[in-house]
């Protein structure tokens, strides 16, 4: 059985999913009805930029993968790098995100095949977004997210590494835009995770990686 890692920041963890899944959970889910199921590892944490996850990607997923032939690693980008503070800058400067970004995937390919997806849409109407773990006002925009995954995915290009634009898949979808009315904007509902399993499950990128 394959193993795969899922590694990101809070949407990738699974905030606001009243089941505790998170995509990685509902896209096993998914695969076992199936019939082609996975061993998945959530290495999603709250409020990390792709800085942060640097730190401690590689590390674990060299410790869960142990078969690199057939294993594999999905990555959420995330949007914490794009996240406007209360003074109107980015969190991370778009060249600098757009380095540490290149230097990861790098990284995380280095160990088994990868997967990346892109930042999530945001309900706008609900920004700016109160951090818990900083105590500070994020505003988040979807202009500012639709421009980075555009980066995010020439780069993915020019390292031949499958891209899914996660905010084109998602921004028209029903049940995901009202799982953000119905929480705080920036992290979806259950539904709004089921939504985004069945982008991952019907994609043509995880089934050049998982299923074919």
């Amino acid at each position: 059985m394959k193993r795969v890692c899922f590694v990101g920041a809070s949407i990738m963890e699974g905030m606001g999913d009243e089941e505790k899944l998170g995509m990685p959970g509902r896209l096993a889910r998914l695969e076992t009805q199936n019939d082609t199921p996975i061993i998945h590892y959530n290495l999603g944490v709250r409020g990390q930029t792709i800085r942060e996850i640097s730190a401690r990607a590689t590390a674990e997923c060299n410790a869960r993968l142990v078969t690199p032939e057939t294993d594999f690693i999905v990555f959420a980008t995330g949007s914490n790098d794009f996240a406007r503070t209360e003074t109107g800058i980015p969190r991370t400067p778009r060249h600098r995100a757009m380095k540490h970004f290149r230097e990861l995937v790098l990284d995380l390919r280095r160990i088994a095949p990868l997967m990346v997806f892109g930042p999530t849409p945001v309900d706008e109407e609900k920004m700016p977004f109160l951090s818990s773990l900083t105590g500070m006002s994020f505003d988040f925009n979807n202009e500012d997210l639709l421009g980075g995954a555009d980066e995010y995915q020439k780069i993915c290009e020019e390292e031949k590494i499958p891209f899914l634009n996660m905010h084109k898949a998602l921004n028209k979808d029903r049940d995901y835009m009202e799982g953000l009315r119905n929480n705080d904007g920036l992290h979806s509902t259950g539904i709004g995770y089921q939504a985004m399993a069945l982008a991952v499950h019907h994609s043509l990128q995880w089934k050049e990686l998982h299923r074919v």
